[in-house]
């Protein structure tokens, strides 16, 4: 068997994200549009603010009508009212009067300037004024912050809390929004237990399926199934046959040549096309993608750390296009804190976590037992990519990262 060619990782991503476009857009009320991306301009139906309210606590009043206090000569006016949030002041603002206004509450007609409560006394229905004021002083102007017709979030907006909270502001209750993908899991092996139930001579628990599942809810996207496949030829091609309803299938292990390994024979029975197999990636090589229609399949390693990494750099982006957010741009460079062993043709993808003390950039190399060790992410905020060479890289080199988020 000639040997297969091994792709770099641009290379691959390349691959994975050719020819990707955003899913069709859908409406979305505001409850469930969280994580999703706009797929059109959000623009304000109406002026915020729909009124000029108060800054402070206070008093509206006529700025004409002050334009002669001073500590001196404190000038009187009648308190003629009070302006509350939520209930306005009923009638308009007569000559040296003041009403009483909360935060936020409308400023009368007739009424341009508030004074805080605090720089002024009262006297029952009397307020005593020792300083003049200029107009406008204290009042959020009507349309300041943003006047209807005008956009307020770009299509291709992340909806968090930012997000969700301007469409709000301006009273929006629903948006198009790109569909969010649909991923399904398969994990593949009769070695594998569920977490909680009892191991047999020879087997583990199933991390893979705990570990995507989180990545997957990570990059936005609904895991609308997962399951375990038994090494069984006909079982495999069922699982998959299901599967490939969802925008992306992600299955876990029996990608490689054993010959228990029934995946890719499985795939090309179901028109699976194959695009790449194997990648020049430490850890991560025996990673299998291909596509049948606009349904992808991405054949991720079944040792764990292996799982991890490569749907960090393959799948992640690809379910933020198909998402509608646009090209990734995660990769950050920083500082090794200690040598790393290159690896020949191949990248190496490494833990790293901040050096506690030094540059605030450094990361450290974290120690690993192999692509097995899953306890050798616990910490990890970066995966450092070293390139394939001889030799090591050393520290102080300054290398691309992938940030992981939580550690």
């Amino acid at each position: 068997m000639a040997k297969r060619q091994l792709l770099d990782i641009d290379a691959a991503s390349g691959i994975v994200l050719s020819g990707v476009g955003a899913l069709e857009p859908e409406p979305s009320a505001l409850s469930e549009a969280g994580g999703k991306f706009t797929a059109e301009p959000a623009i304000s139906p109406v002026d915020i603010p729909g009124f000029d309210n108060s800054i402070m606590d206070g008093f509206a009043v006529r700025a004409a009508d002050t334009a002669d206090a001073s500590p001196d000569r404190p000038l009187g006016l009648e308190i003629a009212g009070e302006s509350r949030a939520g209930t306005p002041f009923g009638g308009g603002l007569g000559s040296r009067q003041a009403i009483r206004i909360s935060t936020g509450a409308p400023v009368p007609e007739g009424a341009d300037a508030v004074l805080q409560k605090e720089i002024v006394t009262t006297e029952g229905s009397r307020l005593n004024v020792s300083a003049r004021v200029e107009a406008g002083h204290d009042i959020r102007r009507r349309g300041e912050i943003t006047t209807a017709g005008r956009e307020i979030l770009p299509a291709g907006t992340a909806l968090g809390a930012v997000g969700l909270g301007t469409l709000a502001s301006v009273g929006i209750d629903s948006i198009s929004c790109h569909r969010t993908p649909c991923v399904s899991l398969l994990t593949s092996g009769d070695e594998l237990v569920e977490p909680g139930g009892t191991l047999g001579p020879g087997q583990i628990w199933d991390s893979n399926r705990f570990s995507v599942s989180a990545l997957v809810d990570e990059a936005g996207a609904t895991l609308v199934s997962f399951g375990n496949v038994k090494d069984d030829r006909q079982a495999t091609v069922d699982a998959l046959e299901r599967a490939l309803e969802s925008d992306l299938t992600v299955i876990c292990g029996g990608v490689s040549v054993g010959d228990h390994d029934h995946v890719r024979p499985a795939l090309a029975e179901l028109g699976v096309e194959q695009k790449f197999w194997g990648l020049a990636l430490k850890p991560g090589r025996p990673t299998w993608f291909g596509q049948r229609g606009e349904s992808r399949v991405l054949g991720l390693p079944g040792n764990p750390v292996s799982a991890f990494v490569v749907f960090r750099l393959l799948a992640m982006p690809l379910l933020r296009m198909l998402a509608g957010g646009g090209p990734p741009g995660e990769r950050v460079t920083a500082m090794l804190a200690g040598p790393v062993d290159r690896l020949g043709g191949r990248l190496r993808a490494v833990p790293c976590h901040p050096a506690r003390t030094g540059d605030p950039g450094e990361l450290v190399p974290m120690p690993q037992l192999g692509s097995h060790d899953f306890l050798s992410l616990v910490g990890a905020t970066h995966l450092a990519l070293i390139p394939p060479g001889s030799g090591r890289a050393e520290k102080g080199d300054v290398v691309e990262t992938l940030p992981l988020g939580e550690g």
